[in-house]
């Protein structure tokens, strides 16, 4: 009887956790920041930091969620003169809302795009993933590792069973668990949670978006792939980051 009343005891937390199906959690978004650029350059290239770090939160409920930016975050913007040059690195963070209804297989992004904003919509069952045997602890919750099954993106994500609600961040989900890590292309992007609490929502706290010129995530992409490249730039598997280079010779 007494090894019972053990059992419950430390049982207890996770049935708790486990009966709740709202509230939010804190991601931190990192990008590696590799810049190729002339020889001598070497002290321009020490200035530059090795990664951009951006704060965003996840508000969910067992059928919605709402991934969100934090109002703290701030564009990077590195000046340098040498060699009779002057240089500058302007990497900005638009605006990129997401919105994903389960019960309607729905997500809805709101993102800004070399200045203007766009209303992407999409399906929630188009991710398709391999699940493996992997694990590791993050937040203190065991997780799991699986694989997106795109051969045009290579994600890794790490989602917990123990909170069994089907959400993720940047949209990402169809996972039997929250998922609090995300891996892009080797790691050059990561998302990561950094805190996870369990609260009642307030009515108007997950917001449909509506701002933006509407467009299927196909047709974003086109937009979105012509002006990288009109730009000179390379968009990797891990996602694009605006950059504007600007070389002023006197």
């Amino acid at each position: 009887m007494k090894n019972k009343i053990l059992f419950l005891i430390f049982c207890l937390p996770f049935i708790l956790k486990s009966q709740q199906s709202s509230g939010e959690i804190k991601y931190e978004e990192r990008i590696k920041i590799i810049i190729d650029l002339p020889e001598g350059n070497e002290s321009f290239k020490k200035t530059l930091p090795p990664s951009q770090n951006i704060l965003k939160t996840l508000l969910f409920t067992s059928n919605e969620s709402y991934y969100r930016d934090d109002a703290k975050n701030e564009d990077l913007d590195i000046t340098h003169e040498e060699n009779g040059m002057d240089m500058q690195i302007v990497m900005k963070n638009p605006e990129n809302n997401i919105y994903t209804n389960q019960e309607k297989n729905l997500l809805i992004q709101s993102t800004e795009f070399f200045g203007k904003q766009f209303l992407v919509t999409g399906d929630l069952s188009t991710k398709k993933w391999k699940l493996t045997d992997d694990q590791k602890m993050i937040l203190g919750y065991p997780c799991q590792k699986a694989i997106l099954m795109d051969t045009t993106l290579d994600v890794v994500a790490w989602f917990t069973p123990q909170i069994p609600i089907h959400i993720g961040p940047n949209g990402f989900t169809n996972l039997p668990g929250v998922i609090l890590r995300i891996e892009f292309d080797k790691d050059s992007r990561t998302i990561t949670a950094t805190q996870l609490n369990f609260r009642n929502l307030k009515e108007n706290e997950i917001i449909k978006p509506t701002k933006g010129k509407k467009l299927t995530a196909q047709e974003f992409k086109i937009i979105r792939d012509e002006k990288m490249k009109e730009m000179g730039m390379i968009q990797g598997k891990g996602g694009a980051v605006k950059m504007i280079i600007k070389e002023d010779r006197n």
